[in-house]
């Protein structure tokens, strides 16, 4: 990060951005897993499993894509730091760790709450980005 003069703070600029990006990512995280959950009950049962299946496949694409995501507005909003080096390093590990935190989430909410508990872990990272987006756009100067 830069000590140049009227340059804006690095902690000021990181962790509200990586927070974002982490609560964005945990958000559409729970919107897939929310899709392959009404898909699956849709779906008539097979013995067989099917890669080519809508739930399957929502999984399959929508699992790295909300990673990419969460990594691609993580670097969007850490800009102000300057230094493309951390701000991929640092998007990779929203985008990798906003996967693994929802995991971690995800599995007992809808074992405990079923569907309420994933819209209800929806509705928090709505409110989390909300509140972190509020702060990061007061804070930016007018361009």
């Amino acid at each position: 990060m830069t000590s140049e003069p009227g340059a804006p703070d690095p902690i000021g600029v990181v962790l509200p951005g990586m927070g974002f990006g982490a609560s964005l990512g945990v958000g559409l995280q729970g919107l897939v897993t929310f899709g392959v959950d009404v898909l699956k009950s849709a779906a008539p049962l097979s013995d067989k499993p099917s890669l080519g299946s809508p739930h399957a496949l929502m999984l399959l694409l929508g699992t790295p894509t909300a990673m990419a995501l969460a990594g691609w507005v993580t670097w969007t909003l850490l800009a102000p730091i300057r230094n493309p080096w951390r701000q991929a390093m640092l998007a990779i590990v929203v985008g990798l760790g906003s996967f693994v935190f929802s995991a971690l989430l995800i599995w007992p909410l809808h074992s405990s709450f079923g569907r309420l508990g994933i819209l209800g872990l929806i509705a928090v990272a709505a409110v989390v980005c909300l509140l972190i987006g509020r702060r990061i756009f007061a804070l930016r100067p007018a361009t």
